[in-house]
């Protein structure tokens, strides 16, 4: 499973935090580290498997801690329509 990112909204990236701008909802949101990276590899069309074994290696946390997390972050993108499922 993959994710596309949603047209219209504006992101910045500043030191290892990302903000987006919903100018339609006029809301914003900030990701910390790890949200950042997650977004990014959202963004280089990364899919869910590759991010989750990204995750685990890179925090080093066992596989299924490192999909929970991924899916309670995506979820929330979803739900904001930041992102969609393709």
């Amino acid at each position: 499973m993959k994710f596309r990112i949603n047209k219209g909204f504006i992101v910045q990236k500043v030191g290892n935090k990302s903000t987006i701008f919903d100018g339609e909802e006029s809301a914003l949101y900030t990701f910390n580290k790890t949200g950042s990276l997650i977004f990014e590899k959202i963004k280089l069309g990364w899919d869910k498997e590759k991010i989750v074994v990204f995750i685990s290696k890179t925090y080093l946390i066992k596989r299924e801690t490192a999909e929970k997390d991924l899916d309670e972050f995506t979820n929330g993108l979803i739900k904001s329509k930041i992102i969609k499922k393709v």
